[in-house]
């Protein structure tokens, strides 16, 4: 996760992010967020041209103790690429 994240970083930036649900029950806690950054390039061969883009997402963390044992994540990655032009409109094809 942490190389993921560095990685991360370095293609989007200027990032601000909103938390839209927070829900708790027993040993999980689901958060469902939207985010919005800067892409700086460096993502499959999408040139960069400091686009702001919208994310949106869940993620669930699974506790054990006072430690995250699992996390689960799902975001809008398709719909990123979709702004920055990596699908063609009205198709599946890519690039």
């Amino acid at each position: 996760m942490k190389r993921f994240m560095e990685w991360y970083r370095s293609v989007f930036r200027d990032d601000e992010r909103e938390l839209n649900d927070c829900i708790e029950q027993e040993n999980k806690l689901v958060v469902r967020y939207t985010g919005w950054m800067t892409y700086k390039g460096d993502w499959f061969d999408i040139p960069a041209n400091d686009q702001r883009v919208k994310e949106t997402g869940m993620m669930l963390f699974l506790f054990e103790g006072e430690r995250v044992k699992e996390l689960w994540c799902e975001n809008s990655d398709a719909a990123i690429l979709y702004e920055l032009g990596a699908f063609r409109k009205d198709t599946y094809k890519v690039f």
